[in-house]
């Protein structure tokens, strides 16, 4: 085995930890291709809770950019509640972005099926 393998396996399974996951995949755009390219996006401030999902750098900085708006300071008598709420509110977004993706490939699929040969399940018997 080279050095220069043992570097790259090393970096891999640090990615991997970093990423909880031994198969990352960004739930926003569905990018795989590497893990470097991935990051582990907490839905709300870690001072909130650790809930994190794994985003694209891409898709990230979009998800980030939207939270900005929110203050993360607590605002009212009840923090418990306040944290549940601000956790759906984020937990909503990120559903958003996986829906817009659906759309897209949906309609993708649908522009691609008007291109290809009807299918014939009895033929295939």
């Amino acid at each position: 085995m080279t050095k220069t393998y043992q570097d790259q396996e090393t970096r891999r399974e640090k990615d991997y930890r970093r990423l909880r996951t031994r198969n990352p995949i960004c739930v926003g755009c569905g990018y795989s291709d590497h893990p470097t390219a991935l990051e582990l996006a907490h839905i709300i401030p870690r001072k909130f809770d650790d809930d994190a999902v794994v985003l694209c750098s891409n898709c990230h900085r979009e998800q980030s950019d939207a939270e900005k708006d929110f203050s993360y300071s607590p605002t009212t008598d009840n923090p418990q509640m306040e944290t549940i709420g601000r956790y759906l509110l984020s937990v909503a977004d990120i559903l958003k972005l996986v829906a817009s993706k659906f759309e897209e490939f949906g309609h993708w699929l649908l522009e691609q099926a008007e291109h290809v040969l009807p299918y014939c399940p009895e033929e295939t018997a």
